[in-house]
């Protein structure tokens, strides 16, 4: 690691995943889900928000929980998506601080009533992200409208943002979930970066690591976008194995001739 630092000037490893939210590369759909999921909280509704693995979905609810005004909201995140119905309420529970009841409706019932305190009592607006909820099981995805909705008049108590991959738009289609979809009413689509935004997007990462030069050549960039499929996540993979042989081959420009040796390098791991 040290010697990459110095062989390029980079004053962090430039493909990390440690990034904060104030530095991530935002394009003009980032910022454009960004206000979708805040017009969704602000509106006391909920959102879906679906792209392909490694596409910026989790980095986008990074940046929100950042920008939430602690005083206003909670944000509770899990990501645990396999569990049947008694233990998803029951890791929310646990999230949340609460008692873990050995029964279903015991748990639901600690949950909603604390949710419904923090809106009343506290003046907090609960925000419940189920990340990979794709993976959900198809009864647990059927209870959520009740916790959407467990007050007589059906007001709302949080909100629900579902993130996940795009077969979840297609799950939220049965016939089964009608009630769910209808409570969801924001559906937003994080798409892979076209070639431009990749070539922005590295040179951005580059320079939040302190590199003030371009490393990469137009013609490395440009089948980077190509093998990658405009992938957040795999531009990173791919641009480590770059900087890897560039190094090793002592190369100053990283050119479409290091990324054809990196990519064999990279194997299943892209």
């Amino acid at each position: 690691m040290n010697r990459l630092l110095s062989t390029f000037g980079f004053t962090r490893s430039p493909f990390s995943k440690d990034i904060s939210p104030s530095e991530m590369f935002q394009t003009d759909q980032f910022q454009e889900a960004m206000l979708g999921l805040k017009a969704a909280i602000e509106g006391r509704t909920s959102a879906v928000v679906t792209g392909d693995s490694g596409s910026g979905k989790t980095c986008l609810i990074r940046a929100l929980e950042q920008d939430l005004p602690q005083g206003r909201y909670r944000l509770h995140y899990t990501a645990n998506a396999t569990v049947n119905r008694r233990d998803f309420y029951r890791q929310i529970s646990i999230g949340m601080g609460l008692e873990a009841h050995s029964s279903f409706a015991a748990l639901y019932s600690t949950v909603s009533q604390h949710i419904q305190d923090l809106a009343v009592q506290h003046k907090l607006w609960v925000i419940l992200v189920l990340d990979e909820a794709h993976l959900l099981h198809i009864q647990v995805l059927e209870q959520l409208h009740i916790l959407l909705n467990f007050e007589k008049d059906s007001k709302p108590w949080l909100s629900l943002i579902l993130v996940g991959l795009p077969d979840l738009r297609e799950t939220l289609r049965r016939n089964l979930l009608a009630s769910l979809a209808a409570r969801i009413p924001i559906r937003l689509q994080i798409s892979p970066l076209d070639a431009e935004q990749v070539k922005l997007y590295v040179r951005h990462r580059m320079n939040a690591a302190g590199c003030r030069r371009d490393i990469f050549s137009d013609d490395a960039l440009l089948l980077m976008s190509k093998a990658t499929g405009g992938i957040l996540r795999r531009v990173d993979v791919l641009g480590d194995h770059c900087l890897a042989v560039a190094m090793k081959t002592k190369a100053g420009v990283i050119d479409a001739t290091v990324v054809q040796k990196a990519l064999q390098s990279c194997g299943e791991a892209l």
